[in-house]
């Protein structure tokens, strides 16, 4: 027996193309909605371009040989991506299955409010009784909000209706939806896996999903089947239901408290009190059952992170209480120690799974409603802001971040400016002063005043140093041994002991071959020797650099050189 490969394992293709392809009869009347090749299926809306309604009709086309032959069902939950984006009013829809050859296989009805899996109502029932739910469950709400909210909502309502008959059904009709919002639920545990899977209805599809929610309150029946596969399958089939339910009912208006200790500062000249900032950190709620189940290996993950952010400090931190308001604030709080309690109502939307450290599923806070009580029994209220204040408080609070930020970016950019200013003065006053070293060096060796010596020994090898010749032989009978001696000298006459120099005088030259009259640049060893009774200075040549008209080294070479020693020199000055 060949066996069908479950959904999960096969990777889906969906396409929410939106664009009109024939595919078998579903040309002119329908419209592609998704598609799989892996899967062999074809979505399509009936209706053509007006697919998109609260009830729809669907055609799903699949190939003899899909693996979804028969479990048809199991797509819908997961391209619930796809109805929320291309239809998101669609509640529930018809769907038929084609085969191959077009002939109608299946028909069966799925629903929003079930995470789009097969619900059991007719058409017509469906239909009738999704519009009854939802206006019956709009006035019973009413009574909730009206105690932990606010008494004088009725009373605006029953004014109109008695001043402005025409406009009964508008201001019936309107108040209802907003009412119904008013719900705000405590922030439990149980509240937040509700809304975190009412976030994401796909996740119901895991197992180990419902089993989690399923033992949110207690985990006894559960430890009494999980090791009876039978009894386990006979579980999660009797507490789905009601999983799904109460997920599908979540809401996401939440109220909660905080109790914190301030320190308070009364400024007498504005009025202003500040009880300073308390925001209320990240919150963790996790949901075990014994430490050996605590789920974390499902689709879920093991908890929900709720982050509380976008809270004002300036909103939190003062308070305008003026006179005997402000005496009376300072005297509660002085009386009970400087606590107070925090209320606020907020609306929580999820974020998605997060896999950094451990899989848990994120909430995010967007305040709606603040009240900071004080006194004995929290019952001294100090302030209370509400939905149009605290929204005007943070767009404040945005103006005043992104001034400050402004501001920040100004002083930065003028310290750069300076910055910049400084380093270009600094780079321009060492251009200056290299540039003097520099022309200084130039007129040295090209001016009036160059030493024909320190051109030549440049020419030579590079290397500006030389010796006096006069000092070769006194140097050398005083250190009793020759030394390595560089020098300037003008080849005279030859005779049995080497070149005489003409200049200078009771200098000789030996071991290489010169020419008279000429100037050479010399490097070898020197010596000292008596010849006639006078003191000489003697050479042996090991290299000599034939000199020119310019004594070795052109103008132009003295500029190269120049420059090599200072990149910067900007040029001789005329």
């Amino acid at each position: 027996m060949l066996k069908r490969p479950s959904l999960s394992a096969v990777p889906l293709l969906f396409a929410a193309t939106m664009l009109t392809s024939p595919f078998g009869l579903h040309a002119a009347e329908s419209k592609q909605i998704a598609r799989s090749s892996n899967l062999g299926i074809e979505l399509f809306g009936v209706g053509g371009d007006d697919w998109c309604k609260a009830d729809s009709q669907l055609t799903l086309t699949r190939t003899n040989d899909s693996p979804l032959v028969g479990t048809e069902e199991k797509l819908f939950p997961k391209i619930a991506k796809i109805f929320n984006t291309e239809c998101p009013q669609m509640e529930t829809a018809q769907v038929v299955v084609n085969d191959a050859s077009g002939a109608t296989t299946r028909d069966f009805r799925i629903s929003k409010k079930a995470g789009w899996n097969i619900v059991e109502d007719a058409p017509a029932k469906t239909a009738q009784a999704e519009t009854p739910s939802n206006t019956p469950q709009e006035p019973p709400a009413q009574p909730a909000p009206t105690k932990t909210q606010e008494a004088p909502q009725p009373p605006k309502k029953q004014e109109p209706t008695l001043a402005q008959k025409q406009a009964e059904p508008e201001q019936k009709t309107a108040p209802a939806p907003a009412v119904a919002k008013e719900k705000y639920a405590s922030l439990s545990k149980d509240n937040l896996f509700w809304l975190a899977a009412h976030e994401a209805p796909e996740l119901l599809e895991d197992n180990r999903v419902i089993d989690q929610l399923a033992t949110l309150k207690s985990c006894d029946r559960f430890l009494s089947v999980r090791s009876n596969e039978f009894a386990l399958r006979d579980w999660r089939q009797e507490v789905k239901p009601t999983v799904v339910k109460n997920a599908n009912a979540a809401s996401d208006l939440f109220e909660f408290s905080f109790n914190f200790r301030v320190k308070r500062n009364y400024d007498f000249e504005t009025s202003m009190l500040d009880i300073g900032s308390f925001t209320p950190k990240t919150q963790q709620y996790r949901a075990k059952c014994g430490w050996q189940d605590d789920f974390r290996d499902n689709t879920f993950g093991g908890r929900v992170d709720v982050s509380f952010e976008g809270l004002p400090d300036s909103f939190n931190r003062k308070i305008y209480l003026p006179d005997d308001l402000g005496r009376a604030a300072v005297d509660r709080l002085e009386a009970t120690g400087n606590k107070v309690r925090i209320t606020y109502r907020a609306r929580l939307k999820g974020i998605g799974v997060s896999n950094d450290w451990g899989k848990r599923y994120e909430l995010k806070a967007e305040f709606i409603d603040v009240k900071i009580h004080t006194g004995k029994q929290f019952d001294y209220l100090l302030v209370h802001h509400d939905a149009d204040k605290f929204s005007a408080a943070r767009e404040q609070h945005k103006i005043a971040r992104e001034a400050a930020a402004e501001e920040q970016r100004k002083i930065e950019q003028e310290r750069l400016a300076a910055q910049s200013a400084r380093e270009e003065k600094l780079r321009r006053l060492q251009i200056e002063q290299e540039n003097a070293r520099a022309q200084e060096l130039y007129e040295s060796l090209a001016g009036n005043n160059a030493v024909p010596a320190k051109l030549a020994a440049l020419y030579h090898d590079g290397n500006p140093a030389f010796n006096n010749p006069y000092d070769v032989a006194a140097k050398a009978i005083s250190v009793g041994q020759k030394f390595p001696v560089r020098a300037f000298v003008r080849a005279g006459s030859r005779d049995s002991i080497g070149y005489r120099a003409e200049w200078p005088s009771r200098v000789y030259l030996t071991g290489s071959d010169l020419e008279e009259g000429e100037w050479y640049f010399v490097s070898g060893m020197g010596d000292g020797q008596k010849i006639d009774n006078t003191l000489l200075s003697i050479i042996t040549v090991d290299e000599a650099t034939k000199c020119d008209d310019r004594l070795c080294m052109s103008e132009d070479d003295v500029i190269d050189y120049v420059r090599s020693q200072y990149p910067q020199w900007t040029g001789k000055e005329e």
